[in-house]
């Protein structure tokens, strides 16, 4: 899927933006060698930083540069179709108008290319300096029907898609920690993404997670990511943080008042290990509790909601990680990308994530976050 994806932004650039230029054949190629080395980047870093096809063992530099090229070349293939409607909407009102099109449309062609390039390399360095930046905290008040009165007001700090690899190292990871423990929460949630690559490279970088502290405690659940990058050996490692993780298992907390249960990701089963199982998760759990779960992606929100569940925290999404390109992302997610949303009788919240994938670390409109939940009752 991404080698296609790639090929199709290298083509269509190609076509659209290096074609039309007036230049001699050496410099086109030049020009098209370049496109090659920035749209193929996934593939040709995975061939020169190791196996880990998410996470390639390089320099933060590498990786960064590499980065912010890609998102160039991002931005400017949408930009480059955005005006090609533009365009093709003009040409035919131009054809019912019959009126001619300009001689000078190659110059034109080639000026407003320009201007698009330059505004995708304003936009991708933008977006790398929010997408590689502190999150900063976002405190929403989430209201429970039947809300004991013991936990009303409760806090829940939830953290998603940290993505500690080359360029999130532990220096930010610790920041992210003394942000979280100074909002002073009741209960810490970690809904998935811990990391990208092996507990040997990069267990150090998630080290800082230790010093999480929450009256309730600090729970997990497994990301699609940490299947990627040696799934038993960081469900393994994650305990030693003083995180308990909850691959399909419950636990009582708030004083006996709130179930908190876990899933395991849907990606499981390609990698031939347990599938998310709400039934197994939720399985003797007292009645008249409230239950809250914890899924790292959004999309079992219908089917949990169907369970009973109170409330689903979630992530997966980076909250679509760019104004517009979040409505694409919603679609692959049930809809869901950044938020809260009200799914039957369940409230779900999708966080923005604290941090961010190497592969394409920007954020356009669409700020990290660690989000402060406030349970009230209704």
């Amino acid at each position: 899927m991404i080698l296609i994806f790639e090929a199709l932004l290298a083509g269509y650039i190609f076509w659209r933006a290096i074609l039309p230029l007036r230049l001699h054949w050496g410099w086109r190629a030049a020009l098209s060698a370049l496109l090659a080395v920035a749209a193929f980047k996934f593939h040709l870093l995975h061939l020169f930083g190791g196996p880990m096809f998410f996470s390639p063992v390089l320099p933060e530099w590498l990786l960064l540069a590499a980065a912010w090229l890609f998102s160039v070349l991002f931005l400017f293939f949408f930009l480059l179709l955005a005006a090609d409607i533009v365009v093709g909407l003009y040409r035919l009102m131009l054809f019912f108008l019959r009126k001619k099109r300009t001689a000078r449309r190659r110059i034109i062609v080639n000026r407003v290319n320009l201007a698009l390039l330059v505004l995708s390399a304003v936009l991708a360095t933008v977006g790398v300096i929010g997408g590689t930046s502190v999150p900063g905290v976002r405190v929403e008040t989430i209201t429970v029907g039947h809300l004991p009165e013991e936990v009303d007001g409760m806090t829940i700090a939830l953290l998603a898609d940290l993505h500690a690899d080359g360029i999130t190292r532990a220096d930010r990871i610790r920041r992210i920690v003394q942000r979280t423990n100074s909002l002073n929460p009741d209960l810490v949630v970690i809904a998935g993404d811990f990391v990208d690559g092996t507990v040997p490279v990069h267990g150090e970088d998630l080290r800082p997670l230790a010093d999480l502290k929450a009256r309730y405690g600090v729970f997990g659940v497994p990301g699609n990511h940490e299947y990627y990058s040696g799934y038993e050996e960081w469900m393994e490692f994650f305990p030693t943080l003083g995180i308990r993780m909850l691959p399909n298992e419950h636990v009582l907390t708030g004083g006996g008042n709130v179930i908190l249960a876990g899933v395991t990701d849907p990606v499981a089963g390609m990698t031939g290990r347990e599938e998310p199982d709400i039934n197994k998760a939720l399985e003797g759990a007292p009645p008249g509790k409230v239950r809250i779960l914890a899924s790292h992606q959004p999309r079992l929100a219908r089917e949990a909601a169907r369970h009973g569940v109170d409330l689903q925290l979630s992530g997966h999404t980076h909250g679509g990680m760019i104004t517009g390109i979040d409505r694409l992302v919603a679609r692959f997610n049930d809809g869901f990308v950044s938020g809260p949303y009200q799914v039957g009788s369940m409230k779900l919240y999708v966080s923005n994530g604290a941090g961010i994938w190497n592969g394409f670390p920007v954020r356009i409109g669409v700020p990290a976050e660690i989000v402060l939940i406030r349970l009230k009752r209704e």
